[in-house]
């Protein structure tokens, strides 16, 4: 019985646009026609295992996105997938923080796939104690990008906001929490005006400036990273977030910050 599936077509569909496919062009490395993949996208037909275990191939998926596919298309993942709070994920949690972000010293986080902070160094705490509003519950790194609070802060919103909006959208893609978050956001005006926002030359880094404690004109960037040979869902989708000085201004002052972070959070 060829049930519809048009979960799994949103998702194949959403895949084929991000790598610039057309569909003929997907057909051919899947080894299959134009007119299957199309009744694959509309929902029409429904995948084989084989099928999915082809696109994941061709088209080099993390286990996330893979999972997403086998699930939609109503199969058993072959991933794992670990609760959270279970003892091989806070494992990797511990690895992280204790060898990675405590030797870092600019702040530092550990994002689940929706961008909450899962772990954060102390000169990250510090660093985010004006966007949080001393909330008890775990901090998202996109409701901080997109708050007031936030916004006024940046001195380069033009050219910063479409780095943000970026993440967002490929976050949203294939997680309906972000898809909301998205909706929430575009509801808010954030991304009013950026599908006009033209650039001649477009620099090879695209700093946020900010406007720091004591007034000083902070040029931050960051570097993005996962944990490699991982075979579970969960721990693939941590991202870890290393906020990176793009001057030597920035640089001392990131240094001082740590210092009184620690200082600070020592003493209590």
């Amino acid at each position: 019985m060829n049930t519809p599936c048009p979960a799994f077509g949103k998702s194949l569909k959403s895949l084929r646009r991000e790598r610039g496919f057309s569909q003929v062009e997907l057909a051919s490395r899947l080894g299959s026609t134009q007119r299957h993949v199309s009744f694959l996208e509309t929902g029409r037909a429904r995948p084989s295992r084989y099928m999915i275990q082809r696109v994941e191939r061709e088209l080099a998926l993390p286990i996330g996105r893979a999972q997403v596919l086998y699930e939609t298309a109503g199969f058993a993942s072959p991933y794992s997938c670990l609760a959270e709070d279970s003892p091989d994920v806070l494992d990797a949690l511990n690895l992280i923080e204790n060898r990675l972000l405590a030797n870092w010293p600019f702040p530092a986080f550990v994002l689940d796939k929706r961008w909450t902070i899962l772990r954060m160094n102390v000169p990250a705490k510090l660093f985010l104690s004006d966007f949080t509003d001393g909330r008890n519950e775990p901090a998202n790194l996109f409701r901080i990008f997109t708050s007031a609070t936030f916004r006024e802060r940046v001195l380069n919103w033009e050219e910063a906001a479409p780095i943000f909006a970026a993440r967002l959208f490929k976050q949203a893609a294939d997680d309906p929490e972000m898809a909301d978050i998205l909706e929430q956001v575009r509801e808010s005006g954030f991304l009013d005006g950026l599908d006009e926002v033209y650039r001649e030359e477009t620099p090879i880094f695209v700093p946020v400036e900010l406007l720091g404690p004591d007034g000083t004109r902070l040029r931050l960037t960051s570097l993005l990273g996962q944990l490699a040979s991982v075979q579970d869902a969960v721990i693939e989708g941590m991202t870890i977030e290393l906020m990176v000085p793009m001057d030597k201004v920035t640089e001392n002052m990131l240094f001082a910050f740590g210092e009184l972070a620690n200082s600070k959070y020592a003493a209590e």
